[in-house]
């Protein structure tokens, strides 16, 4: 998130950044470029000043000065931008939220598919290596914002560790969300999955809406009674949810609770529908209310790691309407503790979060004259068959840039990642694998057997993978008399499969899942 830095090296990285702004202007120098030089001037006097100590108005004024995206200016003085969602989940991961989907390293290379396979392809079961046949490389992440890719009003929710009760999601999966139209809030498809807005935070539930009343409908939780809330004043219907991300077997949760634990007083308001930083700020920080040990224990923590404190009085003065700025280790702080994306207050910031034609800090400081620098970016290219492709968007909506940062290589994964076309429903997640989910595998113990006695029945939540001459089968192992057995199927419908020992080695055990919702 940080790494210490010296006012020394960002001073002479700034140098470097300015030598090349004045190689590529000198031939036509004007009065706003001579301003310009001016303002670096004043800003590196007032770095040493402040002992690089930066404020937020000192990097919009560098982004306003140097060809940099915003993730470069920042990288100057040491902060990567991107580490702030590991941080967030490690602080802030017992709270269903909404979480950062922007990338800010534009430039980061990753691979896109090109070419698929036929739809035939598609109708069974199979290995990334037979659906993807040809990959396009080293394409700069920020082409997946572009039309084609990304799905316009789309945003990424975590489900809380803690506050998951009665979720129709399990804790710790991650949820791409989809606007809904005004229609389908009237009216809400009582088979869809929605995220659900409310005064003290959101929870994932399907739901049915009759007179001024929304009713939760529950899923494979214990039974609470009704729940109903007056609708739309006291619940909102933020999104329909169209895929999920999910660790196998799912985070198991001692005490899970639901969101009643205290009464909320935040506005049914999203992120995005704010118009100023302040307002953001307010209302992120009367929707998720802490206990005060738990405010002060990450207060300190988030000190520490930024090397800055930031005192409750500015904690307040930031969250009213003000002209004041805060210093960037102060702006991430309250980012953080607010359950905030930075990338929605950079965006109500002066200078918002234009990046279109700049570069990278590592793309500029690796070259040693402006004449190195890469002339153009690879452009993506839209998969083919197109036909194929667009099915493929029906089924996950999107190819996001969170998947894409987290593999930038996939190819290096087309043996470990299947596709599931057909699967009996197996008893492994509050909503089963289904037709169109991804599967990523791993290899299977060698004494899988003896850990599946009785000590271990658990892992029949688990679900595993078995390659065979006709084809992948998905379900559940059991161990009967030392003998092992692929169970597919609820308990009405079961087709079990023995596995000798000389197939051991074929078994994959599945630890992750992408799935349509």
């Amino acid at each position: 998130m940080y790494t210490q830095t010296t006012t020394e090296e960002i001073i002479a990285r700034i140098e470097q950044v300015r030598s090349f702004v004045r190689e590529q202007r000198l031939s036509s120098a004007s009065e706003q470029w001579m301003r310009n030089e001016q303002k670096l001037k004043d800003l590196i006097s007032n770095l040493r000043r402040t002992d690089g100590r930066a404020m937020v108005q000192m990097m919009d004024e560098l982004g306003s000065i140097m060809p940099l995206t915003k993730d470069g200016v920042y990288r100057l003085f040491g902060y990567d931008l991107d580490s702030l969602r590991d941080v967030d989940d490690a602080i802030n991961g017992d709270r269903t939220h909404v979480i950062e989907s922007y990338v800010f390293q534009r430039d980061q290379p990753v691979e896109l598919p090109l070419v698929l396979a036929s739809a035939e392809a598609f109708e069974k079961n199979a290995m990334l290596d037979k659906l993807v046949l040809r990959w396009q490389r080293n394409i700069p992440i920020r082409s997946l914002d572009r039309s084609g890719w990304r799905h316009v009003g789309a945003f990424y929710v975590r489900v809380g560790r803690e506050d998951s009760l009665g979720s129709s999601l399990p804790p710790g999966s991650t949820a791409l969300v989809e606007p809904t139209t005004e229609q389908e809030r009237l009216r809400p498809n009582p088979r869809a999955i929605y995220l659900l807005q409310f005064a003290n935070g959101y929870r994932f539930s399907r739901c049915v809406a009759t007179h001024g009343r929304l009713q939760l409908l529950g899923d494979n939780h214990p039974y609470r009674g009704p729940e109903i809330f007056s609708y739309p004043s006291g619940v909102r219907i933020a999104g329909r949810v169209r895929s999920y991300a999910v660790a196998l077997p799912t985070q198991k949760t001692d005490s899970p609770r639901g969101l009643w634990t205290y009464q909320g007083t935040a506005d049914l308001i999203l992120p995005w529908e704010h118009a100023t930083r302040w307002s953001l700020l307010s209302t992120k920080h009367r929707r998720f209310v802490r206990d005060r040990k738990t405010e002060k224990r990450i207060q300190e923590a988030l000190a520490q790691q930024l090397r800055g404190s930031l005192s409750d009085r500015s904690r307040r003065r930031y969250r009213r309407p003000t002209d004041s700025q805060p210093h960037v280790d102060g702006l991430i702080q309250l980012s953080l503790e607010s359950l905030a994306r930075f990338s929605d207050l950079l965006r109500l910031g002066a200078s918002g979060l234009r990046d279109a034609g700049r570069l990278s800090l590592e793309q500029l400081l690796a070259a040693s004259t402006a004449a190195e620098m890469p002339a153009s970016r690879t452009r993506a290219q839209m998969p083919e068959p197109a036909e194929v492709w667009h099915e493929r968007q029906r089924e996950m909506l999107e190819y996001g840039s969170l998947f894409a940062l987290k593999f930038p290589r996939p190819s290096e994964l087309q043996k470990d990642v299947m596709r599931v076309s057909h699967l009996h429903a197996a008893d492994t997640l509050p909503n089963p694998i289904r037709p169109g989910s991804w599967l990523a595998l791993e290899p299977t113990p060698t004494n899988v057997i003896q850990l599946l006695d009785s000590k271990y029945r658990a892992s029949a939540e688990q679900t595993y993978v078995l390659e065979q001459s006709k084809g992948l089968i998905c379900g559940n192992l059991q161990n009967r008399n030392d003998s092992l057995w692929l169970r597919q199927g609820s308990h009405r419908e079961a087709h079990e499969v023995q596995i000798e020992p000389n197939k051991f080695g074929a078994l994959r055990r599945v630890c992750g899942a992408v799935i349509p919702a």
